[in-house]
């Protein structure tokens, strides 16, 4: 059984892939006061989506340690632009195989431990991702005073999202 040790993100995106004015455009509003905070909730949406998809919506390298046993796959988080380095026992080497699209499933021939340096995430969002960024956006930006502790609060139910179309799911 594969076992994911811990995971390190060597350099994370430089900018979000929604932007304030795009939002802001989404959102129509043409005043500049809740800039900050739209900016702050647009990442929460995208690391949201992130979360919920297991995929990674912008490049970022990342530092991997995984416990692996001989034969089975281990889903990477994807997309995966390149696998930069394989170590096991502190020795660079090649005793792997990348599947699937992107080589997003990696499988070793020997077990152990293995660190893995990769590329990954889209180097162009796709746009259905995009409008549920801005989506989760508006939502949050609309309904940021709820009180849900109040037992008489209650939410109207979030849209249907692309989401679940891009969900990685463990088989």
């Amino acid at each position: 059984m594969n076992l994911l040790i811990d995971t390190e993100i060597v350099q994370d995106y430089t900018t979000e892939p929604v932007s304030v004015a795009e939002a802001k455009t989404y959102m129509k509003i043409a005043f500049s006061d809740d800039d900050t905070l739209i900016a702050s909730l647009i990442k929460n949406a995208r690391i949201w989506h992130e979360n919920y998809t297991g995929r990674n919506y912008g490049t970022r390298q990342l530092h991997l340690t995984i416990e692996m046993t001989a034969g089975e796959l281990y889903e990477l988080p994807g997309p995966v632009q390149s696998i930069d380095m394989v170590m096991m026992d502190g020795c660079a080497t090649n005793d792997y195989r990348a599947f699937g699209a992107n080589g997003a499933q990696m499988s070793v021939y020997h077990s152990g431990i293995y660190e893995i340096w990769l590329t990954s995430g889209y180097s162009s969002l796709p746009e259905d991702i995009k409008n549920d960024i801005l989506c989760i956006t508006a939502y949050t930006y609309q309904n940021r005073g709820i009180d849900l502790s109040n037992e008489g609060a209650n939410l109207v139910d979030f849209p249907m999202m692309s989401a679940q179309y891009y969900r990685r799911v463990a088989i």
